[in-house]
């Protein structure tokens, strides 16, 4: 939100007799209006522009489209997900089928055979340097025909260490088919999924931002982008000045302070306005007293302390703009008598 920062001049414009009468506040300020920024949520190109810049609008008019192919292809990617998350947990919750089970069976006796074949194979190679062992001993072999056959019982040892290992794991994979998933498995499953719904709905959110609406009455102030020019997730924009809620500031001294109260009616007058009548209401005193800003001219006004009084303006002609210097007028007696 941010408002127009428009330089309020106060101007207190009044005379005094030497016998006590009535007379008026004249006070000079800038008339404001809340100023609306909208910011893209999204990043692409712009697609369309539907209002010009002085345009009328009504809350939840189009104000632009923001190109949307880039997060339909990602959203399409995100259900695409969605779904493999999805059949995977009702996978792992529901259990193994058939299929799955007679393949981790079918693997369990493979690596059976295997480890049969190769503990066979070291009992072999055992009883061989044994063989060989005792021929060395009685000079009938050489050494190096010994250690031959040292290393082939090695060899066979460590297969079939091997095939005891990958029999193991085989058994356990079946067990697991068999017995179903384990529920650390299946809260990964779920997890995936939940995950995966939360990049779904986060696509379908940024897909609803892509169009830009406006989100109060007003009137158009600013386009800052045309159609094909990019938009970074952040940009503002546009901005919209909301007309039903204009204001004047302006500061009064604190001897007149008690001139003024809340809801009291202004008049007040414009230049080349002069036949029309227009009122304003005060609508907020400052309790707290403050000096004068350094905009006004006098040395002796800026030194004196002034409290800040804020008037909503009441026309629904719209003749008042953001911007435009008006006279507010504050009947009351300046002697105070």
């Amino acid at each position: 939100m941010s408002r127009f920062k428009y330089l309020i001049i106060l101007l207190i414009l009044f005379s005094m007799t030497g016998c006590s009468k009535n007379t008026s506040l004249v006070y000079t300020g800038t008339l404001e209006a809340n100023e609306v920024d909208i910011n893209s949520e999204v990043s692409s190109t712009v697609k369309s522009v539907f209002v010009d810049e002085g345009s009328s609008v009504k809350k939840g008019d189009k104000i632009l489209q923001i190109d949307d192919t880039s997060l339909l292809i990602k959203l399409n990617q995100a259900n695409a997900q969605l779904d493999a998350a999805k059949a995977d947990f009702d996978e792992v919750s529901n259990g193994s089928r058939s299929e799955e089970i007679k393949k981790a069976q079918s693997n369990v006796a493979s690596v059976e055979a295997l480890l049969s074949g190769a503990k066979s194979e070291y009992e072999y190679r055992v009883n061989n340097y044994n063989d060989f062992k005792n021929l060395y001993e009685q000079d009938a072999i050489s050494k190096q025909e010994l250690d031959l056959a040292k290393t082939s019982m090695d060899k066979a040892y460590s297969n079939f260490q091997n095939m005891q290992k990958q029999y193991e794991s085989s058994k356990s994979s079946l067990d697991l088919v068999l017995n179903g998933s384990t529920n650390e498995k299946i809260k990964k499953a779920k997890a995936q999924v939940d995950s995966m719904k939360a990049n779904v709905e986060l696509l379908k959110y940024q897909l609803s931002k892509a169009t830009i609406y406006s989100p109060i009455d007003g009137v158009v102030q600013n386009i800052n982008y045309d159609e094909g020019e990019l938009v970074l997730n952040g940009a503002n924009v546009a901005n919209i000045i909301n007309l039903t809620n204009r204001w004047v500031k302006i500061y009064i001294p604190q001897k007149y302070l008690y001139k003024v109260a809340l809801n009291q009616e202004v008049d007040i007058r414009v230049d080349n306005l002069n036949d029309k009548n227009l009122k304003g209401k005060i609508i907020y005193i400052s309790s707290e007293a403050e000096f004068t800003p350094k905009n006004v001219e006098s040395k002796e006004s800026k030194e004196e302390m002034v409290f800040e009084v804020k008037i909503k303006i009441d026309d629904k002609s719209n003749l008042l703009k953001p911007g435009m210097l008006v006279d507010l007028e504050l009947e009351g007696d300046l002697n105070g008598k």
